[in-house]
């Protein structure tokens, strides 16, 4: 339901009974053309709810009641004037905070001078004492603009919360398309270097066309097939399909040796796709940069509270790398994998020759 609408029904459910015994009571109160300014006065105040939530809308109101008190100290008698209050409420919620406070003592004020100075009052010999009445206006004035700054710290909370929850969903956003543009480099890279390895191979090695095309094919089948993954996010690669990886990559020329130390702990799907995609990136720089004769060695180590993974060669990629300035976007894509999941990682080149990659992922993520 619309607001407006909302204050329509509310306009309805309160006006109905409140306007129907006010003109009852102005009837029987008041001769004459007096009675029909009353209400006249009413009828444009229940109106004026329907508007409520806009700043005019209360000094309608206002200027309803002041004909009311203009007209007949008894104005109190009629039912109609507990839509000041709400009117009064309204406007503290949903337009300015401090004229309707003022405007709500100054017309208690008004009221109760009123009331002390009417002639039928003081014929009648009608009580209370207008300096308690005031009290009693001006406090109910004072409850309805409380109510209605609490209600606007309300509307102010739940906006503040949507907007939270807009910037969430647009880092979320950010982060998920940074996640996917990710795997897309570690998945295309490793993809086509490994082709592009059995292409160099081929033109050395033509009795192995058949072969080379095979494995080939076969990058490109899992690349596509990982790409799909990576787009529907319904499923990541992760520890278990490490030997698979390490079988396409020794199909692509370059051996290496896999050790595993320890017992298998659950990973996380974040943290399980990390130390896959540390293992790829390192077997990916290596293919691309070690040259002729070169090995590679992964190291599994499940300790008792990290998973410990090192990926180093033996060959030409510790001088490429060194010469390079700075790491690619695969390297600095790792660190932010890495870091993202709470783990650590040092990459490095030995004295010796070759390129280190080590990382620590903890298990409780």
């Amino acid at each position: 339901m619309t607001s407006r609408r909302a204050d329509l029904v509310l306009a309805f459910v309160v006006g109905v009974p409140l306007f129907s015994l006010s003109v009852v009571v102005a009837v029987l109160s008041v001769p004459g053309v007096r009675a029909a300014l009353l209400v006249g006065a009413c009828l444009v105040a229940h109106v004026a709810v329907v508007y409520r939530r806009e700043f005019w809308a209360f000094f309608v109101v206002a200027a309803a009641f002041a004909v009311q008190v203009a007209v007949t100290g008894l104005f109190l008698v009629l039912p109609s004037a507990a839509v000041f209050p709400l009117a009064l409420y309204s406007c503290a919620a949903y337009g300015r905070r401090y004229p309707a406070l003022v405007v709500g003592m100054v017309g208690a004020g008004v009221a109760a001078a009123r009331f002390a100075t009417d002639s039928s009052v003081s014929a009648a010999g009608l009580g209370p004492d207008p300096w308690l009445l005031f009290g009693l206006l001006a406090a109910v004035m004072v409850a309805a603009w409380g109510l209605g700054l609490y209600r606007r710290t309300q509307l102010a909370y739940i906006e503040l919360l949507r907007e939270r929850a807009r910037e969430a969903a647009a880092q979320a956003t950010a982060a998920e398309r940074a996640r996917i543009a990710r795997e897309m480099h570690d998945v295309v890279a490793h993809a086509l270097t490994v082709i592009v390895a059995q292409a160099r191979g081929g033109r050395f090695a033509p009795a192995r066309a058949v072969e080379i095309l095979a494995t080939v094919e076969e990058a490109g089948r899992s690349a596509l097939a990982e790409m799909r993954a990576a787009l529907s996010v319904l499923r990541t690669p992760g520890l278990a399909d490490l030997p698979e990886l390490v079988e396409r990559t020794r199909g692509a020329g370059l051996p290496v040796r896999q050790i595993v130390r320890g017992t298998a702990r659950p990973l996380g799907p974040g943290t399980d796709l990390v130390a896959y995609r540390v293992v790829q990136e390192a077997l990916t720089n290596t293919l691309k940069h070690a040259g002729p004769g070169a090995s590679s060695m992964v190291l599994l180590e499940w300790t008792d509270d990290a998973l410990h993974i090192a990926a180093s060669d033996a060959g030409g990629s510790a001088a490429v790398a060194a010469g390079s300035g700075e790491p690619g976007n695969g390297l600095a894509g790792m660190r932010e994998r890495v870091n993202a999941v709470g783990g650590v990682v040092d990459i490095r080149v030995e004295e010796a020759g070759g390129f280190v990659v080590e990382a620590r992922l903890p298990y409780r993520r």
